[in-house]
């Protein structure tokens, strides 16, 4: 099955296609103010690159959150009105579960920092010793000052809030617990396909009239 994944739920938005388990071709989309003016043009040309088809397509995965308000609504906007078109299935993963699944066949827990502005973050620790993470805490919103307690090494802290907080935690962090490299800490649509095979093998997807977006917040 060819699987279309869509990741807007951060600055660094993506595109991936994959069929079975092998990824045909990945896209990164600008910033999040252009999702909405190059989020289908992106899919066009990863279509076209990949020599594919629009009605090739065997299901949707979107990134549902939390995240970007804008750049969510414009992801799942999107995802829904292409699982609607052509008939397929259509799958919502967490975005604080894709950023863990960056780190599979791991010992230690995987903190996940998403900026949710005014001071806060987003959180979620997983637990990723294969290539599903389990969720242990979360999703959550915190404000920053919060987050220090939650700390318990060993432990791997991933996310973009680490880019945003990272000055602020730098001193609070206890010995044993490691940050992820900086071009691993935002989501990648490829990830988000992976993950989206497991839940259609599940039989998990989502109707697309009913499909909201995961945000923990009033937006801004």
């Amino acid at each position: 099955m060819l699987i279309l994944a869509l990741d807007t739920a951060t600055d660094k938005g993506s595109l991936a296609l994959m069929a079975a388990d092998l990824l045909l071709g990945e896209l990164t989309l600008p910033s999040q103010g252009t999702y909405l003016t190059r989020l289908l043009p992106g899919v066009q040309a990863l279509l076209r690159d990949t020599g594919r088809e629009l009605s090739d397509l065997g299901a949707i995965a979107v990134s549902r959150g939390p995240g970007n308000f804008t750049g969510l609504r414009i992801g799942l906007a999107t995802a829904k009105v292409l699982a609607w078109s052509l008939g397929c299935p259509l799958v919502a993963v967490s975005t604080l579960e894709v950023l863990a699944a960056q780190f599979p066949c791991q010992a230690q827990p995987i903190g996940v920092l998403l900026d949710a502005k005014r001071g806060e973050v987003f959180w979620g620790l997983f637990q990723c010793q294969d290539d599903q993470p389990q969720a242990l805490e979360g999703p959550c919103r915190l404000p920053v000052a919060a987050l220090p307690p939650r700390l318990q090494p060993p432990m791997m802290l991933t996310g973009p809030g680490l880019q945003v907080y990272g000055d602020f935690l730098q001193d609070l962090i206890p010995p044993g617990i490691s940050l992820a490299p900086a071009e691993m800490c935002f989501p990648r649509a490829a990830t988000l396909a992976r993950l989206a095979r497991r839940c259609l093998a599940a039989g998990r997807t989502a109707a697309p009239e009913a499909l909201v977006p995961t945000y923990l917040r009033p937006a801004l």
